[in-house]
């Protein structure tokens, strides 16, 4: 069993961007996400800005998959798992 971390430092709201067809932008997300982090932050995806109800569960777990793929450090990571009732 790993060993529980606590989140530590400032997290900031990730703006999710989109194509020409609405959908969302893999590579400029993920680029936007490890400058983020390259500056000091940790990263609060799908969260403070609402984007959890704007994206489906689908498209979500698709740009997880893919910060994970680019390297990205999960630790780093608190994403919002919002949705409408």
């Amino acid at each position: 069993m790993s060993k529980t971390q606590r989140i530590k430092g400032v997290l900031a709201p990730v703006v999710t961007p989109f194509d020409q067809d609405l959908n969302p932008d893999a590579k400029r997300f993920i680029a936007h996400c490890k400058w983020l982090i390259s500056q000091g932050s940790g990263l609060a995806a799908f969260g403070t800005n609402s984007e959890a109800n704007s994206l489906s569960v689908n498209e979500r777990i698709a740009l997880l998959d893919a910060l994970l793929a680019a390297g990205v450090d999960p630790q780093r990571m608190m994403p919002g798992t919002g949705c409408c009732a």
